[in-house]
C-alpha cells in the first residue's frame, strides 16, 4: 500500500465502533467514523480521497442502504467512485444477495476479519 487508505466507518452500536475504529487503525488505516448516516453523509461529502465506506445497515434515522444510494447519488455528480461495503449480522446469503443487489459493492458478515476486509477493499482500489 502506497498511500494509507482513508475510511470511513459508520456503526451506532458503541463497543462495535470502538473494535472496529481500533482494529482498522491497529494496520494502519486513517479512519474516520460516524455513529449515524447524517453525519455519515456530511463526511463523505467533506473528506477528500476517501478510500471506502464501511456501514452497518440497521443506524438510527436513516438506514444504511438509503446512506448509500446517496452516496451513489454523489458518485454520479462528482464522477469518483468510492467502494461502499455493508457491515451486517444479517448472515444468510439470500440478504447478502438481496445487499449486492442494491448497490454495495460487497458485504462484510459480523463478526468480521478486518484483515480481509483490507484484502477485498484493495481489489476494490
Amino acid at each position: 500500500m502506497a498511500d494509507k487508505l482513508k475510511i470511513l466507518i459508520v456503526e451506532d452500536d458503541p463497543v462495535n465502533l470502538i473494535v472496529s475504529v481500533k482494529s482498522l487503525e491497529h494496520r494502519n488505516v486513517e479512519v474516520f467514523f460516524a455513529t449515524d448516516a447524517f453525519d455519515a453523509l456530511k463526511l463523505y461529502d467533506n473528506t477528500e480521497n476517501l478510500s471506502a465506506v464501511i456501514t452497518d445497515i440497521q443506524l438510527p434515522g436513516m438506514d444504511g442502504t438509503e446512506m448509500m444510494r446517496r452516496m451513489r447519488s454523489k458518485e454520479e455528480e462528482t464522477g469518483v467512485p468510492i467502494p461502499i461495503f455493508a457491515m451486517t449480522a444479517y448472515a444468510f446469503e439470500e440478504n447478502r444477495r438481496y445487499f449486492l443487489e442494491l448497490g454495495f459493492d460487497d458485504v462484510f458478515i459480523k463478526p468480521v476479519n478486518y484483515d480481509d476486509i483490507l484484502k477485498t477493499i484493495q481489489r476494490y482500489l
